[in-house]
């Protein structure tokens, strides 16, 4: 079960993004998190302790969990078809390329409606706030289309969320699975410099409640980054606006890539939301 999730969550964001233009931080924090790379360790750190609304602690996967995540995206790219096809690469691009040289970690609680929190940095590429700029136009050619997988098929609609952090772009949405309001995932991703910070919720009925959830748990990760003094904060950002990035090199080897959790395979319910789909990003 936690090779399900872990590749649900190593895929991280959504087919819409917003992202927008904030207040620019400080010169010398926006420098900071433009150019800091984190490792592993770092990005366990960042995730560490954290809790849902309901009390459950999210609890760190190993290296070993992420390695197995990893391996099943690397079956999915080869067997998920999207129609259009033009929204292959934002359902599936992300679930291996993104992590296979860089650093990521992941956090998922244990609950009726999971959530996760994934973190990813990396040196090469775009950084985590272009990265979240460059999605935010695939909204219109996917905010609908189906996804055909380990033997299902599946209608998947996304809407974008305007979701608030105080990461320097910031973008969300809920995506359900063929209409069904039971079947749901929700996403709030923030980013800043070369972190990416994820947080997802799955379950039935989600609405503004679980949102603001979402943005307060990347809020956390992003405070804990800054008190660590290897990242700045700027003032909150939102899905509808835009935002200069900034990009640079550090030592470690990749970038985090953004793309659809819930569009590899077919989300499960609720009550089983671990199933052969890199929709439940929280699976066990």
């Amino acid at each position: 079960m936690f090779g399900v999730a872990c590749a649900g969550a190593l895929a991280l964001a959504g087919c819409t993004g917003g992202g927008g233009t904030t207040p620019s931080p400080s010169a010398s924090s926006s420098s900071a998190a433009s150019t800091h790379v984190y490792s592993e360790s770092e990005l366990r750190n960042l995730i560490s302790g954290l809790k849902d609304s309901d009390g459950n602690s999210l609890n760190l996967y190993s290296a070993a969990q992420v390695t197995a995540g990893k391996d099943l995206g690397n079956l999915l790219l080869s067997t998920a078809t999207v129609d259009p096809s033009d929204c292959k690469s934002i359902a599936t691009a992300g679930l291996v390329n993104s992590v296979d040289n860089g650093s990521v970690a992941v956090a998922i609680s244990d609950s009726q409606k999971p959530r996760t929190v994934s973190a990813q940095s990396g040196s090469q590429g775009p950084d985590a706030e272009q990265l979240v700029r460059d999605i935010r136009g695939k909204m219109t050619q996917c905010s609908t289309f189906t996804v055909s997988a380990v033997g299902q098929k599946v209608t998947v609609s996304s809407k974008q969320l305007q979701a608030k952090t105080n990461a320097d772009e910031t973008f969300g949405t809920v995506s359900t699975k063929g209409g069904n309001s039971s079947d749901m995932l929700m996403q709030v991703s923030g980013g800043q410099g070369r972190l990416l910070v994820v947080a997802t919720k799955s379950g039935g009925n989600l609405g503004d409640t679980d949102q603001q959830e979402l943005e307060d748990l990347v809020n956390t990760v992003l405070q804990k980054a800054s008190s660590s003094g290897t990242s700045g904060t700027a003032s909150p950002s939102d899905t509808s606006s835009e935002s200069s990035s900034s990009s640079s090199s550090s030592s470690e080897t990749s970038t985090p890539t953004v793309t659809e959790t819930l569009t590899a395979t077919p989300m499960q319910s609720t009550q089983n939301s671990g199933g052969a789909t890199s929709t439940s990003t929280t699976g066990q």
